[in-house]
């Protein structure tokens, strides 16, 4: 019988299919579901009514079981010579094709170690312009720390210089009003001086 199935049974034995195959291909066409279906409702008895869709997967599923079996009777019917010659042969070819995977596992390995050691030191190049930047902003930092430093000690010396000057400012004002007093003083007792002295 044909392979079961889930849903309605097939109206077809196995071997009605078998003898549809025949029958098409001794008709000179490829055997499909529906070439099989007309030779087995014209030849065989069928119902018209089988699944066209259905004969073609046992359709299938037959033709490829008939060509294994044709594939081990030919192979079985080889002299044990020819059998360990394929062997030998497919050992060789075997070999051939790992080894030349190998060949190329190791070319890989060997460029993907060149391409780690160039980061690394690629890496390393870096890492060094990185501590050289840090340095450098540290002396940066310390030379700003120091121009704070004097710039405030220039703000203080400033400050104190204009107080002072101020300082003087003043003095010399106040010594400028005892200068001016004085010449008063001076121009007074000048003219005191040459006033006549009245006859007694």
């Amino acid at each position: 019988m044909a392979e079961k199935k889930i849903g309605r049974p097939p109206q077809y034995t196995e071997d009605q299919v078998v003898e549809g195959i025949e029958i098409v291909e001794k008709n000179g066409e490829r055997p499909t579901g529906d070439t099989v279906k007309k030779a087995m409702c014209a030849r065989l008895g069928v119902r018209e009514s089988i699944n066209a869709q259905s004969l073609e997967k046992e359709v299938q599923r037959l033709l490829e079981d008939r060509d294994r079996q044709r594939r081990e009777r030919l192979i079985a019917a080889l002299p044990g010579e020819s059998r360990a010659a394929v062997k030998e042969i497919g050992a060789m070819v075997e070999n051939a094709v790992l080894l030349h995977l190998g060949q190329e596992l190791e070319g890989l390995r060997a460029l993907a170690a060149q391409k780690v050691a160039a980061q690394e030191v690629d890496l390393g190049i870096q890492r060094a312009q990185i501590r050289d930047l840090l340095s450098k902003i540290d002396h940066l930092a310390v030379e700003i720390a120091d121009l704070d430093h004097a710039k405030l000690e220039v703000e203080d010396l400033l400050a104190k210089a204009n107080s002072e000057n101020a300082a003087l400012k003043a003095r010399v004002a106040d010594l400028q009003k005892e200068q001016d007093f004085r010449g008063q003083m001076l121009a007074l007792m000048k003219e005191t001086l040459q006033q006549p002295v009245p006859a007694e």
